[in-house]
């Protein structure tokens, strides 16, 4: 693909984005939401669990993978601070599957929280998510785009239900 071609590609999927966001309505949580919403999920279980008892790391990879595949697919952190994880097409429930495959990339970066050797790349990780949510239209971190699915509000997710 010629590089005008990977620069209109990359525009037309940002007015494709630009338009389900605003068909979605105002769908974009305020930043600091989801920073605490993030941040209680990551306390729980508490990422220095692994760090002092490295068996744990299983239990700690494996609460952050499914913490969003509840069947109301939310976290205790976005249970708190009213937010969903929904399908990026339509707005309504993601699959279970999805809502397990965008949570690799954060399973994997607080387990290796407690491996000083993979510090720089989970700090890279973490800031490389924290650009995608700041930057894209939608708030998406890069695993959204993978599984499909982005974060709404309670309130945008009941209007969609509609």
């Amino acid at each position: 693909m010629s590089m005008l071609g990977s620069v209109q590609s990359r525009l037309a999927q940002s007015r494709q984005e630009r338009a389900e966001v605003s068909a979605l309505g105002s769908s974009r949580p305020p930043l600091w939401r989801r920073g605490l919403a993030e941040l209680i999920d990551r306390m729980f279980p508490m990422p220095f669990l692994a760090f002092f008892f490295p068996k744990w790391v299983v239990v700690v990879f494996l609460y952050h993978l499914l913490c969003d595949s509840s069947p109301a697919r939310r976290s205790v952190g976005k249970a708190l601070f009213r937010l969903r994880v929904v399908s990026a097409d339509d707005g309504r429930k993601c699959a279970w599957h999805q809502a397990v495959l965008r949570r690799v990339g954060s399973a994997a970066s607080q387990s290796a929280w407690c491996m000083w050797e993979a510090l720089p790349f989970v700090m890279l990780y973490e800031l490389i998510s924290l650009a995608f949510v700041s930057i894209t239209p939608a708030g998406r971190r890069p695993e959204d785009f993978i599984a499909g699915t982005r974060v709404v509000t309670e309130r945008v997710f009941r209007a969609l239900k509609r």
